[in-house]
C-alpha cells in the first residue's frame, strides 16, 4: 500500500491513514531501522475500526528530516505541526521501541496533541546499550560517507536475518516479515545516515528526558515482554511505568522485544482501556 505525503518546513513526510474518519485517531510510530511498514505489518487488521495515523518518523522510511542537530524534542514538534497540518486535534499515541521514546516526548512536550499512549517495548531510560560502532563512524569524515553508500547498502541486507531473529526471540519472525516490513529502506544512504545520528546519540537523548516522564498526566498503558532481548524490560517499561501518574504495566511472559505481531489483540485492549480512562 502506498501513502501520502505532505509538505511541512520545506521538508516531505510521509505517512497513511486507515479506518473511518469518525472514528477516535491513533497515531502510530515505529521503531529504529524501521519504516511505517513494520507496525501497520503486524496492525493493520487490529485497530481498523479506528483512523490510524501511520507515520514515517522524520529521516527514516520515505520521509525527509530537517536539517540540523535532531532530537527527540524537535521530532515531537515537527510530528505536532503535521497532526495540526492534518487537521487531527488529538491522538492517542502508540510507539514501538525509539518510537516510544518520541511518543513520551509528544506526552510531555505536546499534551494538548495526545490524550494517551499505548508503549509497546519502550525504550525509554538511559544506558540502553552502547550504540555500534558503525553508527557513530557513519558520521566521521571519509569513512562515514563509505559506511552510508557502499559498506551498508551491500553487506547490510545479509545481517537483517540476525537482527529480526533476536527482534522477535524467544518467538518466530512471520513469514515474508523482511519483504513485508520493506526492511531494506534501511541502506538507503539517507535513511542510514538519519537511523545511525539517533542510535549515536540514544543515551544523551534518553538521559535528557527520562526524569521528566511523573510530568505525563495522560493514560499510557506499557506493553513488554520480560524475555526481550533487545531492550530489557526491567530496566524500561517497569521503572518507567511505576513513575508515570497514571501509567501501567502489562507483561507477555514469552514476548519478544516485536510483541506487537504476536500480541496484536492485547495492543486493541490497550487503546480501549486509554480512551475508556478520563484524564
Amino acid at each position: 500500500m502506498t501513502g501520502d505525503f505532505i509538505e511541512l518546513g520545506g521538508v516531505r513526510l510521509h505517512y497513511l491513514i486507515t479506518g473511518p474518519d469518525n472514528a477516535p485517531a491513533l497515531l502510530m510510530l515505529h521503531g529504529a531501522s524501521t519504516s511505517l511498514y513494520e507496525p501497520y505489518m503486524a496492525l493493520s487488521n487490529a485497530l481498523e475500526a479506528y483512523r490510524v495515523i501511520w507515520l514515517d518518523r522524520p529521516g527514516l522510511g520515505w520521509s525527509e528530516r530537517p536539517e540540523g542537530p535532531w532530537s527527540p524534542e524537535r521530532e515531537a514538534d515537527l510530528i505536532a505541526h503535521f497532526l495540526t497540518a492534518l487537521g487531527i486535534p488529538q491522538v492517542v499515541v502508540l510507539g514501538h521501541s525509539w518510537g516510544a521514546a518520541i511518543a513520551l516526548r509528544l506526552l510531555m512536550d505536546r499534551p494538548g496533541h495526545a490524550r494517551g499512549g499505548v508503549l509497546i517495548s519502550p525504550a525509554a531510560r538511559a544506558w540502553v546499550g552502547e550504540a555500534a560502532a558503525y553508527n557513530k563512524l557513519t558520521h566521521w569524515p571519509v569513512i562515514g560517507p563509505l559506511i552510508s553508500h557502499v559498506i551498508a547498502p551491500v553487506l547490510g541486507p545479509g545481517q537483517l536475518k540476525t537482527g529480526v531473529t533476536s527482534a522477535f526471540h524467544p518467538e518466530k519472525a512471520p513469514t515474508g516479515y523482511v519483504e513485508t516490513a520493506r526492511l531494506d529502506r534501511l541502506f538507503t544512504p539517507s535513511v542510514w545516515k538519519a537511523n545511525a545520528a539517533d542510535m549515536a546519540q540514544v543515551n544523551t537523548h534518553l538521559a535528557a528526558q527520562e526524569t521528566r516522564y511523573g510530568e505525563i498526566t495522560q493514560p499510557v498503558i506499557l506493553l513488554a515482554g520480560p524475555k526481550d532481548t533487545v531492550v530489557r524490560t526491567s530496566r524500561h517499561a517497569e521503572p518507567v511505568a511505576k513513575t508515570l501518574p497514571h501509567g501501567e504495566l502489562r507483561l507477555f511472559a514469552k514476548a519478544g522485544h516485536n510483541l506487537h505481531h504476536g500480541y496484536s489483540h492485547e495492543v486493541t485492549k490497550a487503546v480501549e482501556d486509554v480512551l475508556a480512562r478520563k484524564r
